[in-house]
């Protein structure tokens, strides 16, 4: 068997393993893999060519590319409850933070009725503004909008 067939299945072996354990390690060697295919199907009895090819490669890869791709995973956009309710302003329909009724109240948004506590523990009253902080299951923990 040629030797760049063997660098190009070690390029797929990489590939495979990168699908099972996304960390973008095996991504880089994949890479490297295939440019040494490339080096050893044009200068295949270069061995010294094909090893400095892996090496240069992976090394470039692994400082250009994982950073990168890495960074736009992180950055992927938000979907569900943190896209569209954390962060966003609501209006309060029931008081929140009574005590005879757990702390819990109503607020509204996107037309939707939502149970809300208060993050801090302070009543707010019905009618007043409240951002939404986070969210555990159906219950939205708000504090006071800043200035009202």
């Amino acid at each position: 068997m040629d030797l760049y067939k063997i660098w190009a299945i070690l390029g797929f072996a990489f590939l495979f393993l990168e699908m099972l354990n996304p960390s973008m390690f095996f991504l880089t060697l994949s890479g490297a893999a295939f440019f040494t295919a490339i080096a050893a199907f044009k200068a295949p009895d270069e061995y010294w060519i094909q090893g400095v090819t892996f090496a240069v490669f992976a090394f470039l890869f692994f400082f250009t590319v994982r950073p990168y791709m890495k960074r736009k995973l992180n950055n992927s956009e938000k979907t569900g409850i943190e896209a569209k309710y954390i962060g966003s302003v609501a209006q309060v329909l029931s008081d929140i933070a009574k005590p005879q009724t757990d702390g819990l109240g109503t607020i509204k948004i996107y037309g939707e009725v939502w149970q809300a506590k208060s993050q801090t523990g302070e009543e707010i009253k019905a009618g007043e503004m409240v951002k939404i902080i986070r969210n555990e299951s159906l219950i939205m923990f708000v504090e006071k909008v800043k200035g009202e």
